[in-house]
């Protein structure tokens, strides 16, 4: 049986959407807990102080210090999600060999040789292989590392073959 296949590998769409929602509650979050709404609840007009607002998220209030650290994951994580991912070519010999190549900008063909991941590559002992997810750790012969992150559906349309062969490498591996 070979195993040799050829994957395109995307981005998934439901990692990116749930990205900026994380990213949206972190940076939300920042405003309670900075403990605004209670200096806004004491100064405001309402039944008096230490009733209302200030009392219900006063004691989850851990002022600036607190909020800080939130708002900037919270940047971070939508920062993140401005950088573009460029969709991977997996290619995978029928002796076990991985080859990595990251399509161009413009030209939409694969280069393998213009990336920053060397062309042949190892699984390493690290790699999860799950029924609807792939989290490929990868390394060279110089001893850089890459990961892979390949999940079920649009994202990976050959996701079967690919897993399949990625157990039968992982299988080979640990039989040597």
């Amino acid at each position: 049986m070979s195993i040799a296949v050829a994957a395109v590998i995307r981005a998934p769409v439901c990692l990116r959407l749930l990205q900026a929602v994380l990213g949206l509650c972190a940076l939300l979050a920042a405003w309670p807990l900075s403990g605004v709404w209670r200096a806004a609840a004491l100064s405001g007009p309402g039944p008096g102080p230490g009733l209302g607002l200030g009392q219900l998220v006063g004691g989850y209030a851990l002022g600036w210090p607190g909020a800080l650290p939130s708002a900037a994951g919270g940047v971070f994580l939508l920062a993140l999600l401005r950088r573009r991912r460029k969709p991977q070519v997996l290619d995978i010999s029928p002796v076990g060999q991985l080859r990595l190549a990251v399509y161009l900008e413009h030209g939409g063909a694969p280069s393998g040789s213009g990336s920053l991941v060397p062309s042949v590559l190892r699984l390493l002992p690290g790699s999860t292989l799950w029924p609807s997810l792939l989290v490929l750790c990868l390394g060279d012969a110089a001893g850089r590392r890459t990961q892979v992150l390949v999940q079920r559906g649009s994202s990976c349309v050959a996701f079967r073959p690919l897993a399949v062969a990625c157990r039968a490498i992982a299988a080979r591996s640990g039989e040597e």
